[in-house]
Formats: C-alpha cells, sequence, structure tokens
C-alpha cells in the first residue's frame, strides 16, 4: 500500500469518532493539544500541524510523512 493510501485511510478512520464526540471550540481543542505538546517526549521532534506545509516539506526533502493520531485530549 503507497503511504497516501495509508494516510488517507488513518484520516478517515479518524474523523468518524470525533463526530460522535462532544463538541468543542477550536480554541478548547487547541488549548488541549498545546497542553498535549508541552510533555517532553513531544518535543523531541518538529511537530507541524498543518498538513499542506508538511506535505510541501516532504515533496522538497524526499521524506515520508509520519502523522500521529491521537484522541486523548479531544474528550
Amino acid at each position: 500500500m503507497k503511504p497516501k493510501t495509508v494516510m488517507a485511510v488513518a484520516l478517515s478512520l479518524f474523523a468518524v469518532p470525533s463526530l460522535l464526540l462532544a463538541q468543542k471550540s477550536q480554541e478548547e481543542l487547541a488549548k488541549m493539544r498545546d497542553e498535549k505538546m508541552a510533555h517532553e517526549v513531544f518535543q523531541k521532534a518538529n511537530w507541524i500541524f498543518d498538513y499542506d506545509k508538511v506535505r510541501e516539506e516532504a515533496k522538497k526533502s524526499d521524506k515520508l510523512i509520519f502523522a500521529y493520531f491521537t484522541r486523548s485530549y479531544a474528550g
């Protein structure tokens, strides 16, 4: 399976359950994400949250995209 196909499958698997969670504002979700990303383990890599920017950078450097999906801060 090509990496792009894997990414599309992963996104679709996590999109539906997130719609079923209690609605939180974008500000609340961003705050929760920032709190989680403040942990030391997440400081060891340069995480980018803009998918279009990540695709552009991956294409320039001819590298694959590593995506981390979580729902632990979403509900």
